[in-house]
């Protein structure tokens, strides 16, 4: 499918059940999209810059008023809970057992249900993005509830008109996330949940920013409760948060200046492509391959595999993108070894060593490597009365460097008259249709 003419035939081809969602000229989303000169993993990078300084500002007493609230519900022998996980890998990265993570907010998953919920009580606290009506509940009963917005989820700043019904009552049972919520946290993220505008492909704003706005949300407010718990720090501070959001720029301002090399990769992506070969993604006990696969806003030709299919799956030519909460997971670098011995190309994004590493660090074998500046093996911030630093960076970070380098591959296989396909994500009315167009497309071409 030539780049000129793809969007006309998905369009065309949506019409049997595409209707009733056109992006509004005008919207938020096209007004702060970045210029369109810049490269754009860069345009990525400043869309991410806008969130962490929103949080960095605008919503940084906000986090101060909900540990606060968390410390009381702590002293008084109650209960924290917390179910702020929209944004696909997060289900994990968040896990209460995560190294790095001194677990307060035990994390639920999408397992929850409502007598896990009925358990919430007057005095409890809860952080959520997801506003069921055992959420209110929770909240009319006496819980101290903290609710983040996020695109998939109608609130008061979401447009009207552009949420299916379908998706509003699996996700809110009608209800706002401002019902919900004694304090709100905005995450900056558009209802589109992608940010990149490629003329060629217009009718979908690729890739997202969840992980940015909610993950960066919970470790802020992780490290202001642990600071307050245990390390000494009055009630109303907001050190620690900001630190970890300064420190996430800070190192994403380094990604962000290994473009050149992350483009280097993304051509040869393309040859892979161009070549016959498939997009896949595995990682091993943190689920960041999920970050990258039938997710909103998406590559629908970026798909899961795993050490029980590969061998069905994988050829030679193919390519693998393999991440990891540290360098030298040893499945990761087993599952690289199989990778390169079936003829295939290994990517890695993580960081190119960590501290104490057994040696065997996935950055040494793969065919291409995108650094993440996060060495640490637990967290990357030092807190008094913690033997082990907390709050990690590798996962946020992750998701950082997946999406500037999927931005410039999509920007290279455009410049090769090969525009790939995107999915819309079924939270958007027409999403769901929009996406099985798409993917008929890619699943025929590869792409």
């Amino acid at each position: 499918m030539r780049r000129r003419t793809f969007s006309k035939k998905i369009m065309a081809g949506s019409a049997l059940g595409f209707t009733g969602y056109t992006m509004p000229i005008g919207s938020y989303a096209e007004k702060v999209l970045q210029p369109k000169q810049k490269p754009y993993g860069e345009q990525y990078f400043d869309w991410a810059a806008k969130v962490w300084e929103r949080q960095a500002t605008s919503e940084l007493p906000i986090i101060g008023q909900a540990a606060d609230k968390a410390t009381e519900t702590i002293k008084n022998g109650k209960k924290l809970y917390s179910q702020a996980m929209l944004g696909h890998m997060l289900t994990t990265e968040l896990r209460k057992d995560r190294p790095g993570n001194p677990g307060y907010l035990d994390t639920w998953r999408w397992s929850a249900t409502d007598e896990m919920y009925a358990s919430i009580g007057k005095g409890d606290f809860l952080l959520f993005d997801w506003t069921k009506k055992r959420v209110k509940d929770a909240h009319d009963r006496g819980a101290f509830t903290v609710g983040v917005r996020v695109p998939y989820v109608p609130n008061k700043t979401t447009p009207k008109g552009v949420l299916s019904q379908t998706n509003q009552l699996l996700f809110t049972d009608g209800l706002l996330t401002e019902d919900c919520s004694d304090l709100v946290l905005t995450s900056g993220v558009p209802f589109t949940s992608g940010v990149l505008s490629y003329p060629e492909i217009p009718s979908v704003r690729a890739f997202p920013l969840c992980v940015q706005g909610v993950g960066i949300f919970y470790w802020m407010l992780t490290a202001e409760i642990a600071a307050r718990v245990r390390g000494g720090a009055a009630m109303g501070s907001t050190d620690r948060a900001l630190e970890y959001v300064n420190l996430i720029c800070k190192r994403g301002k380094k990604i962000l200046a290994d473009l050149g090399h992350i483009d280097e990769a993304a051509k040869a992506m393309v040859e892979y492509v161009r070549g016959g070969g498939r997009y896949w993604n595995y990682s091993y006990g943190c689920e960041m391959d999920a970050e990258n696969e039938q997710r909103a806003s998406g590559l629908p030709m970026s798909q899961g595999i795993s050490p029980g299919s590969y061998k069905d799956r994988l050829k030679p030519g193919h390519f693998v993108i393999i991440s990891g909460e540290h360098s030298d997971v040893k499945e990761n670098y087993e599952m690289a070894l199989a990778v390169k011995a079936v003829g295939a190309k290994v990517i890695n994004i993580g960081p190119a060593r960590t501290e104490g590493s057994t040696g065997k660090d996935l950055s040494k074998i793969a065919d291409w490597h995108i650094e993440t500046y996060s060495p640490e093996r637990e967290g990357a911030l030092s807190v008094s009365g913690f033997d082990k630093k907390i709050c990690p960076t590798t996962g946020i970070l992750f998701a950082l460097a997946l999406w500037i380098t999927n931005a410039q591959f999509v920007a290279r296989m455009i410049e090769a008259d090969m525009t790939p396909g995107f999915d819309m994500g079924g939270h958007l009315i027409g999403g769901s249709a929009y996406d099985k167009d798409v993917r008929a497309i890619v699943d025929k071409r590869g792409y």
